[in-house]
């Protein structure tokens, strides 16, 4: 069985997309998996980190505006879905995450009758996924999408070392933030916040942060600043620990109380997954996705958003505070709606092996 996985760029693409792989690799231990992705995108170190191949179309963004790009875009994406259409010969299916990349490999996908299978993790779907939907066999989504016929509502593929954490509650729970508090070099008692901007991090989330982590700290809130590499900022402090990349990010959401994060749909799951209230500073992107991302969590009580335009110090400040003030009925809203979604690999698996691989027994 011969499986092309594609939808590269981002983090927020490639990690569900390798935690489906890896559930695939589970079931099918003789698949044969390929990931088709982007050059400098997230994909050229994650994928073959998991011991997965990957292949490389050439870039071709669909154009914004008239420029130059706008003009050769045309020929590159021509390149894209020939190149798309050899990579896939002989394949079973092929399973698209979205991102720029996706879209040529769905319609090479097409025009060889190869089925698909698509997973949308925005609330808001992007191009790519909603020209791959019209031809997909099995639409799966992290939440579910207005005016979407035949969607299956799994959740958002999570690493298993984050859905391990988000099953742990009482004493278990109270015992693995302890740990993870000793291990990451943070106070055992008070308050944690943990800042993050993405895996390259935001200046002005950073800068904000940074420029009232002294009077957080006077409201026993000290803090955990997963700030991004190469973005070091400040020293470290009895109030303040600096980060620039962690692997193990169920470290820091056992440790943390309250996190400040974009709205990335995997943060957000993740978020969801292990009940913390959050600020979300939604980065305006695309469609404007993280802001609808963001949306329910405003409307469970569990979160507040701060739009990125009005990301200063002193707005930063106030909706902190607002949350700590409002603390044990704002983190009871995020326990009430932890996600019980903790399966989706393993779930958009079973929609494939029952709408691809059964359907069409015997023609592979």
């Amino acid at each position: 069985m011969k499986v092309i996985i594609a939808g590269g760029g981002t983090a927020g693409h490639v990690l569900p997309a390798l935690e489906v792989a890896n559930e695939l690799k589970k079931r099918f231990n003789k698949a044969d998996i390929l990931f088709i992705g982007s050059k400098g995108g997230a994909d050229e170190k994650l994928v073959p980190a998991e011991n997965f191949q990957i292949r490389y179309l050439p870039k071709a963004n669909f154009p914004r505006k008239l420029n130059l790009a706008s003009i050769t875009f045309i020929p590159r994406f021509s390149a894209a879905i020939i190149k798309s259409a050899f990579l896939l010969r002989g394949a079973t299916f092929a399973v698209g995450f979205g991102g720029y990349v996706a879209t040529p490999v769905y319609i090479a996908a097409r025009i060889l009758g190869i089925p698909i299978a698509i997973h949308e993790a925005n609330s808001v779907p992007g191009l790519a996924n909603r020209v791959g939907r019209k031809w997909a066999k099995v639409v799966a989504v992290f939440n579910p999408i207005k005016n979407w016929n035949d969607q299956h509502v799994i959740g958002f593929p999570m690493r298993n070392s984050i859905v391990n954490a988000a099953k742990l509650n009482g004493q278990d729970l109270f015992l693995a933030k302890a740990a993870a508090r000793k291990e990451l070099g943070l106070q055992a008692e008070g308050k944690i916040l943990l800042v993050m901007g993405g895996s390259l991090g935001s200046k002005k989330i950073n800068d904000a942060v940074i420029a009232i982590t002294t009077r957080l700290n006077i409201e026993n809130i000290f803090i955990l600043h997963l700030i991004g590499v190469g973005n070091a900022k400040a020293s470290d402090s009895a109030g303040y620990r600096q980060i620039p990349y962690l692997a193990k990010m169920e470290l820091a959401y056992l440790a943390a109380d309250l996190v400040i994060a974009r709205a990335g749909a995997g943060t957000c799951a993740e978020i969801e997954a292990m009940g913390l209230p959050a600020v979300f500073i939604p980065l305006p992107i695309g469609n404007g996705e993280q802001v609808v991302n963001a949306e329910k969590f405003i409307t469970s009580g569990s979160a507040k958003i701060l739009l990125n335009s009005n990301c200063t110090p002193d707005n930063l400040l106030s909706i902190v505070l607002e949350i700590n003030q409002s603390f044990v009925e704002i983190s009871n809203n995020a326990i009430s709606n932890k996600s019980t979604k903790l399966s989706a690999a393993a779930d958009f698996v079973d929609l494939i092996d029952e709408k691809i691989l059964h359907s069409h027994k015997g023609e592979f």
